[in-house]
């Protein structure tokens, strides 16, 4: 009876690697130049999870939906989880949190020409502001929101804002420095995107994340080893390297030929 109990034991231990390398299903959400279906490599960011999941062991599926659906999908438990998200009180209570893989800063995009002097947000309590369904702009923006201080106008997308923006149906448009530009330079034509501009003042610097579902316990193990295999490449440099060239691809590819 020994044999048969040690292929028992064997058959056990092999089955084991495959259940703690289960496959994870993650949404996809639409912000280029960081993450989008369309984008080289769907997306700087996109490229980064992939690789340092990849790196850690562990198989990853991507889903692409609308943001909203995105996040939503991720805390209800529809999808394993996603990327690309900042760190909320509501969310954390539904998710796992990596540690922070990249950063935004969030500024205003405006019509070129026009002047809103600022150093606080309650300063633009006067002027409407595009917000875009499912994004977070910081808990004070929230606050202002929830106090009627700031007007907020919602859109379904960013590009749906930057057409509000050409109408003049919003004034302001918050939104990442990089992801403005890129979104004005690649999504309106070039007469609409010489009417825009997004000056450099920062009201917000959030990290990005991914998170999982706390749906599922095994969650936290796994992100604790992309935690581990994301601080390896970070001391390495190749992290900052990965970035460098995904951005350079990404843009590269948006540049008329």
């Amino acid at each position: 009876m020994l044999i048969p109990l040690r292929v028992a034991l064997l058959a056990l231990l092999l089955a084991l690697p495959t259940a703690q390398a289960r496959s994870l299903t993650l949404s996809l959400p639409d912000y280029p130049p960081y993450m989008g279906e369309q984008l080289v490599e769907q997306g700087i960011l996109t490229r980064v999870v992939q690789t340092v999941f990849q790196g850690a062991g562990i198989a990853i599926k991507l889903v692409a939906v609308p943001n909203n659906r995105a996040i939503e999908g991720a805390r209800n438990g529809l999808y394993d989880g996603s990327f690309g998200w900042a760190r909320t009180p509501e969310r954390e209570a539904d998710l796992y949190y990596s540690a922070p893989v990249m950063s935004l800063r969030m500024v205003f995009c405006q019509r070129r020409g026009e002047n809103y002097r600022w150093s606080k947000l309650a300063d633009l309590a006067p002027y409407r502001l595009g917000v875009t369904r499912g994004n977070f702009y910081s808990s004070d923006f929230d606050a202002l929101v929830s106090a009627g201080t700031l007007q907020t106008d919602v859109a379904n997308s960013d590009v749906e804002n930057l057409r509000k923006l050409l109408a003049r149906r919003i004034d302001l448009l918050p939104i990442d420095a990089e992801v403005g530009p890129f979104l004005i330079q690649t999504a309106l034509s070039a007469e609409q995107s010489r009417q825009l501009i997004c000056p450099p003042q920062a009201y917000w610097s959030a990290p990005l994340h991914v998170v999982l579902t706390r749906q599922h316990p095994g969650n936290a193990a796994l992100l604790r080893r992309f935690d581990a295999r994301l601080a390896s490449m970070r001391a390495s440099g190749e992290l900052e390297k990965l970035i460098a060239t995904t951005r350079e691809a990404v843009i590269a590819a948006q540049r008329p030929h």
